[in-house]
This record gives C-alpha cells, structure tokens and sequence, in this order.
C-alpha cells in the first residue's frame, strides 16, 4: 500500500470513528437503513485494508450514500475522500477545491516520478493555505 493509500484509509478510519458517535448511529435502535450504512463503511474500510480493488466502487457509492442520506454529517467526512473516490463523488466539490486536488495530484506524480519523498498532508496544507 502507497502512502498516499494510507492517508486515505485512515481519512476513512476517522471519518466512520466520527460518524458512529453521532445520531442516528448512536441510537439504541437504529433503522436498516443505518445499520447497513455504517456496517458497509466498515466492510469499505476492511476491504481497503485487505487490498481489495472494488474499493474504489464502493467507496463512491458509500460516500455518495453518506452525502445524499446524512448531509448534516458531511462535515465528518475529509474532503480528500471525495476526490479520491472520484466519480459521483466529485459532485459534492466545488471547482476550486477540484482544480486544488488536481495540482496536489500533479505535484505528488511529479515527486513520484523523480523518485522524490512527497509529504502529502504537508504539500496538502500548503496548497490550501492551511500553514
């Protein structure tokens, strides 16, 4: 697994930890509806760890499940998510945060390219102005 895989994994790690401590999935009863929901964001997480190449399927379907079903909690869930999901998923970002993920992606080729160490939270940071 790549590092840039890594980051990704564990941006869903936190994002399901976030989200199994907010209604509706703290409810004693939760609907089917839910249960299936936040168990297959588990399976996602497992399969991601197992290597599985359907991740990235149902990873788009999960996430725009969890756009469309808890908009309220969209928060929770790392935007970088989205962009490597792709697809579906690229509905929920604005154009600027899109052409933001592309100029992250050609600076993390480019360093790969030249067998470079590429940091991706900090070159993250930067090009959203967050240091």
């Amino acid at each position: 697994m790549t590092s840039y895989q890594i980051h990704h994994l564990n941006f869903l790690k936190i994002a399901y930890n976030n989200l199994i401590k907010c209604e509706p999935f703290t409810h004693d009863e939760i609907t089917q509806e839910d249960e299936t929901f936040i168990l297959s964001l588990k399976q996602l997480i497992e399969d991601f760890e197992a290597g599985n190449e359907n991740i990235y399927i149902t990873g788009e379907q999960i996430l725009e499940r969890a756009f469309r079903m808890y908009p309220a909690l969209a928060h929770l869930i790392a935007r970088d998510l989205l962009w490597f999901f792709g697809g579906s998923c690229l509905h929920n970002m604005a154009d600027d945060e899109i052409d933001k993920f592309q100029q992250l992606d050609e600076l993390r080729f480019s360093a790969e390219e030249n067998n470079e160490e590429f940091d991706y939270l900090n070159k993250r940071a930067s090009i959203f102005s967050q240091n």
